[in-house]
């Protein structure tokens, strides 16, 4: 059988909470969302927690609800998911892309400063594969150019820098709770903030711009993104079970870090002094011109071990960026980069030298053994 990289943990106590809420007939959001919300507070230290429908719409309310405007630029990373750029697109801003560090895979503070014009509103880092940002470093950027630093948290449930929670350490912090996830709803967000202010302008938007007291009096355009008590009932039970998973995850990395340290040819993603990666994916890197990393997938899914490339593509070099002007409606009245110009060469090489590996929690050690010997072969 094939060696998952991705393998939900979800049973018979998701199942049993599920079915509670069926059996409530409460299944909008309720009780158990706000259930859900309190625990993620008491687990980051956050002040305010909002569910919403997905990390997609987690990032866009945050954004909005900063106050991030049309032709606002804001800089964030390439090599990520499309949709934590695209969700600075949907108010009409202008994501800026700036290049990553060689070893973290995160965005390169160097080159952010280089980014920043009069136009910039805001950074979003991403921690990428649950491997924080250098955080500090770029607060001291936001900080001196009063920028908004919005994070991109939705790979990163359980990331920590000197043991503060990804996500609490900007200004608002977003997650997803995708089935591939950390922890999962199959569908699912969450914003966090300490922010009172913030907190309401998210609340509102999110729920078609009604104020806290509800019925049908809207006092500004918004949308629905609110979440429901299914998807937040297996939330509720996948947060219990967090911890543990995490450990497995932490586990059969350490497995990978230790048993080829000293491959030649090889590498897994620098983490930095202090901080704690979630290991939501790691990410092998080939630096050798003779063994291409799609050559490794191969080998490795012969072997019964699934792997794939994530981020092959930069974001700027898909046709969704290289063509906006072409079809985006906001370009009628913002003014896009040429984005097919943009250079950011360690985001491509990177791209096209990374592979998953599994270590989710349905990842046995033997397994994991198994995975070992395989790259030890293929890099042999």
């Amino acid at each position: 059988m094939m060696i998952k990289f991705v393998d939900p943990q979800v049973g018979e106590e998701e199942k049993k909470a599920v079915n509670a809420v069926i059996d409530s007939k409460y299944l909008a959001e309720g009780p158990v969302a706000r259930e859900f919300e309190k625990m993620y507070i008491d687990y980051t230290g956050a002040k305010y927690a909002i569910v919403t429908s997905n990390g997609t719409t987690a990032l866009h309310l945050a954004i909005e609800a900063s106050g991030i405007k049309p032709g606002d630029e804001v800089i964030t990373t390439p090599f990520t998911f499309i949709a934590s750029s695209n969700s600075i697109l949907f108010n009409g801003a202008i994501p800026i892309f700036a290049d990553i560090d060689p070893e973290t895979y995160n965005l390169d503070p160097e080159k952010v400063k280089e980014k920043i014009t009069k136009k910039t509103k805001a950074i979003m880092p991403v921690h990428i594969f649950g491997n924080p940002c250098d955080m500090k470093a770029l607060k001291e950027i936001a900080d001196e150019h009063d920028l908004i630093l919005l994070e991109d948290a939705c790979q990163a449930h359980g990331a920590k820098v000197d043991g503060k929670h990804a996500g609490t350490l900007g200004d608002v912090g977003c997650f997803s709770f995708y089935a591939s996830k950390n922890l999962t709803f199959g569908e699912g967000g969450l914003i966090l903030t300490d922010n009172e202010e913030l907190k309401d302008n998210v609340m509102c938007l999110r729920n078609h711009g009604r104020t806290p007291k509800g019925g049908y009096h809207h006092i500004r355009i918004g949308y629905n993104y609110r979440s429901n008590n299914l998807v937040a009932a297996v939330g509720v039970e996948q947060l219990k079970k967090l911890p543990k998973m995490l450990e497995t995850r932490k586990r059969n990395a350490e497995i990978l870090q230790k048993e080829l340290a000293d491959l030649d040819g090889f590498a897994l993603q620098k983490v930095l002094k202090g901080h704690e990666h979630a290991w939501y994916i790691a990410a092998g890197r080939t630096d050798r011109k003779d063994l291409p990393a799609t050559k490794i997938v191969e080998e490795l899914k012969a072997k019964g071990i699934g792997s794939r490339q994530i981020y092959s593509i930069p974001s700027y070099k898909q046709p969704a960026y290289t063509e906006i002007n072409e079809y985006y409606y906001w370009a009628k009245f913002v003014k896009f980069p040429d984005y097919s110009k943009v250079n950011c060469p360690i985001t491509e090489r990177i791209g096209r030298d990374h592979f998953q590996i599994p270590i989710n929690p349905g990842v046995t050690e033997e397994n994991m053994y198994h995975i070992v010997d395989t790259l030890r072969k293929i890099f042999g």
